[in-house]
């Protein structure tokens, strides 16, 4: 019998969370239909994981998918009541059953939900008593799927079950090619007991927008007093200021106003400024008593969406924001919510990358309470979808229609006091699967996304810009160059990397998306021990492929390694396994920070662009930045250069030579030189130049490589006049003092033409206390692709390029408290020899 705890206090509400305790059991569909069925049942009952899944509680094994849709399955917590005061009501609250859900309180029903993405609640003031047992049965969605139903006007390959359509539930699970058969079952969200004693809030809207430098908080708010009690005043406070409310009295009262806050310090995504967010509380007076329930920190900002000469761009307190980021991910399939300290670094990572967006996506769940907060502090906006996806939903069908409905009320309301949020969309690829397999344009869309739910956004959070789906816009939904569009011509697509600059896109919540060869340490997770061949069916397994396609992502990453640097992919990887693996980390890499040189320039009509997607689901090389367990790959240290919000780009002009672009996101200007120097293949001194340059407060200047030099040095290897002069050209930032601010690097004859050689890398390291190693590496030769492996710390940069009579310090943190001595192996593509470095906490500098 669990013994509740104490419970914290939220909206007057005394909240028990019911999480420990519990037991699940599988059985046949409809072997049971009530609790009183399953004590005469052989069902073998088991620990359970709350707030979680069944595959979470099962310990999911991706090498041995389980059908978790093909059964029912039960759950059962015995529980002892806490006190009950004299006239208080108890309500129970579940805020996910995932899917179709009934639950029974000490054998009456209680709740049923279809719909894992709307809270349920019931009251059960009367129900209680001294022990209690709750149980709930999560029926088999696939016999549910197997009920004969109107067909779908177009299938779609994403999933192979076609009828999930009529479900509200993710397709996270559910999709072969790249989520691993671990489909949600079971209370996915927080389960609690709640006490109410005088007064419950009903209903809470807080509206902040700012006019220049001045915010406006509007709050409307509903309150239900139990009987006996009356809310006799109101007020708001703000950073510890109260404002007072106007209070309408009834059996539900009324409270509302509106504050005004001359010069209040605004929100900004952390790119631009400081996210800055005021901490706000409802005051009422009740009884003669003023109870305190907390708003949350806010946040004051205006947000507009610039369509204007066909571009499409986010301005936050009118600046132009270029959007940057990923498809965020759960960071657990299993039990889709995570923690608040792991969200957190997941999270400050991203913000550490110079990511300003994350996109909550239509394939996968509507993120935690905690996540919104998260971003809210860290100044990452959020472009959040409605779940759905691909299909042809059955909004026609009343019932559906109605659940869909109060998804989206019950998601937007709870949504709404966050300044992160910074657009709605109706799904992904809903318009684009119809118009890919040939239906009218009648039938890309329907009233659902292109009248309800705007409707609904407008009425919930005024303000915020909606999107009926991704892509958007144009004569099909999905060309690249009108409206926002899904972006693979660089990725799945194999188009040659100049195709970024032609293809014109305005926006991409959703694009280049590769198969990421992780670093070594998580390599040898797939097998448990050596580096997997590629061919292996393990490795295989963690590979994104899109259904019914005859090629994988690895097959694109491949056709790139090729194209990047002139080598054979299948016979390097037949002969050299290990350099097969070091050229896959850089090839994405590369590729991404390239096309967002050319998104970044001054010129581009580029708004914003969402890589795809943020982190794996399992060990190997999927889609992610960011590996399975948290560790960034290549491709996010290559981003975080790209992201940078001072930051330089080289662009390739053709015969117009090298552009150099300097931007400069923060609100002060920036008074720096840019230096650009032709390495040449000979090794003899490099061409060098420099120049002073002004970067207005968020904005940029493009400088030409030619004009600095004030001679034709054919940077871009475009006349062809015999063999290249430069093997690389590097661009590097530096502010008033002399410090590099940012660097990029050009290879004129492609990336294949550095050479190995037997340079000597310099590395000096030394303890800085709280568990943090400084390294500082040099080299008299250009150093390609740098990389680091250490195992226990954790780097702020890797895989970079070095050049040559240079310095780079790289600071090491400790990922344990007690860190094992330090031990880093740096390598470069061009290397012959690796170096290894150790550093014993009570000795000086070991070099092997």
């Amino acid at each position: 019998m669990t013994r509740l705890p104490s419970g914290t206090v939220i909206d007057a509400r005394r909240v028990a969370l019911l999480h420990e305790g519990w037991q699940l059991a599988r059985a046949a569909p409809d072997a049971c239909a009530s609790p009183d069925e399953l004590a005469g049942a052989p069902l073998e009952w088991r620990d359970a994981v709350v707030p979680g899944t069944v595959a979470a509680a099962l310990g999911a094994d991706p090498d041995r998918p389980a059908d978790y849709d093909a059964d029912d399955w039960w759950y059962r917590l015995r529980f002892a009541a806490p006190a009950r005061p004299a006239g208080a009501r108890f309500r129970l609250r579940f805020d996910g059953l995932a899917t179709l859900a009934q639950g029974w309180l000490n054998g009456e029903p209680i709740v049923a939900s279809r719909n894992m993405f709307v809270a349920r609640q019931a009251d059960v003031t009367r129900l209680l008593r001294d022990e209690n047992e709750l149980v709930i049965r999560f029926a088999s969605l696939e016999r549910a799927c197997a009920r004969r139903r109107p067909r779908p006007r177009w299938r779609t390959a994403l999933v192979a079950n076609q009828d999930l359509r009529w479900f509200r539930t993710t397709l996270l699970g559910r999709i072969p090619g790249w989520t691993p058969a671990v489909a949600p079952v079971g209370p996915w969200g927080p389960v609690a007991l709640e006490c109410v004693e005088r007064l419950e809030l009903a209903a809470l809207r807080v509206e902040a927008s700012a006019k220049g430098a001045d915010g406006r908080l509007r709050i409307e708010a509903r309150v239900a007093m139990l009987e006996g009690h009356r809310l006799e005043e109101a007020r708001m406070q703000v950073d510890g200021r109260p404002h007072p409310l106007r209070v309408d009295v009834g059996d539900i009262a009324r409270v509302a106003g509106e504050v005004a806050l001359p010069g209040v310090a605004l929100w900004w995504p952390h790119t631009h400024g400081a996210p800055s967010l005021h901490e706000c509380r409802l005051e009422l007076r009740v009884d003669g008593e003023w109870t305190s329930l907390d708003v949350g920190p806010v946040g004051f900002r205006t947000l507009d969406l610039d369509t204007s000469d066909g571009v499409v761009r986010f301005t936050v307190n009118g600046e132009p924001v270029f959007c940057r980021g990923a498809c965020w991910t759960p960071l657990d399939i299993a039990r889709l919510r995570a923690n608040p300290a792991e969200l957190r670094a997941a999270l400050e990572a991203v913000r550490d990358a110079g990511a300003n967006m994350l996109r909550v996506s239509g394939t996968m769940v509507y993120e935690s309470a905690d996540f919104y907060r998260l971003c809210d502090e860290l100044g990452i906006v959020v472009w959040q979808d409605f779940m759905f996806a691909n299909m042809d939903y059955p909004l026609g069908d009343a019932e559906f229609r109605a659940e869909a409905t109060a998804e989206a009320r019950h998601q937007l309301e709870r949504l709404q006091r966050h300044a992160c949020i910074a657009a709605y969309c109706g799904g992904s690829e809903t318009a684009q699967q119809a118009a890919m397999l040939g239906q009218p344009p009648e039938r890309w869309s329907n009233d659902f996304f292109d009248d309800v739910l705007p409707r609904l956004c407008e009425e919930l959070h005024p303000g915020v810009p909606y999107f009926p789906s991704t892509p958007w816009g144009g004569a099909l939904p999905f060309h690249v160059a009108t409206g926002i569009s899904h972006y693979y011509g660089v990725g799945a697509y194999r188009r040659p990397l100049a195709d970024a600059k032609v293809a014109r896109v305005k926006f991409t919540p959703e694009c280049l998306a590769f198969a990421q060869v992780p670093d070594a340490e998580t390599t040898s997770l797939v097998l448990g021990g050596p580096t997997p061949p590629p061919h292996h069916p393990k490795w295989k397994a963690g590979v994104p492929r899109d259904s019914g396609a005859g090629w994988d992502f690895e097959d694109v990453r491949d056709h790139y390694l090729k194209d990047l640097f002139g080598v054979d992919p299948v016979l390097l990887r037949s002969h050299d396994l290990a350099r097969y693996y070091a050229l896959s980390r850089v090839v994405p890499g590369e590729l991404m920070r390239r096309v967002f040189a050319e998104w970044r320039s001054p010129q581009n009509e580029c708004g914003g662009g969402l890589v795809w997607f943020h982190r794996d689901f399992v060990p190997g090389a999927g889609w992610g930045i960011v590996d399975a367990t948290g560790r960034p790959k290549a491709a996010y240290w290559y981003l975080k250069r790209a992201w940078a919000p001072r930051s330089l780009h080289i662009t390739d002009e053709g015969l117009d030579g090298l552009s150099i672009h300097v931007v400069n996101e923060s609100a002060q200007a920036l008074e720096a030189s840019v230096e650009v120097e032709m390495l040449a293949a000979s090794g003899d001194a490099p061409e060098a130049a420099r120049q002073a340059v002004q970067v207005p407060a968020r904005g940029a200047v493009t400088l030409a490589a030619d004009a600095m030099l004030g001679y034709f040095s054919d940077g871009t290897w475009a006349y062809r006049f015999g063999p290249p002069r430069h093997e690389v050209v590097v661009a590097r930032l530096r502010d008033a003092d002399g410090a590099v601010l940012a660097e990029d690097f050009h290879f004129p004859a492609g990336l294949g033409f550095v050479k190995p050689h037997g340079a000597e890398l310099r590395a000096a390291a030394r303890w800085e206390g709280d568990g943090r190693v400084a390294v500082t590496l040099s080299c008299d030769r250009f150093l390609q692709a740098v990389s680091v492996v250490c195992e226990g710390f954790q780097p702020d940069d890797n895989h970079f390029h070095l050049a040559p009579r240079t310095a780079r310090r790289i600071v090491f943190r400790a990922r344990e408290r007690d860190a094992a001595p330090f031990k880093g192996h740096f390598e470069a593509l061009n290397l012959a020899t690796p170096v290894t470095v150790r550093l014993a906490r009570d000795a000086g500098l070991r070099a092997a």
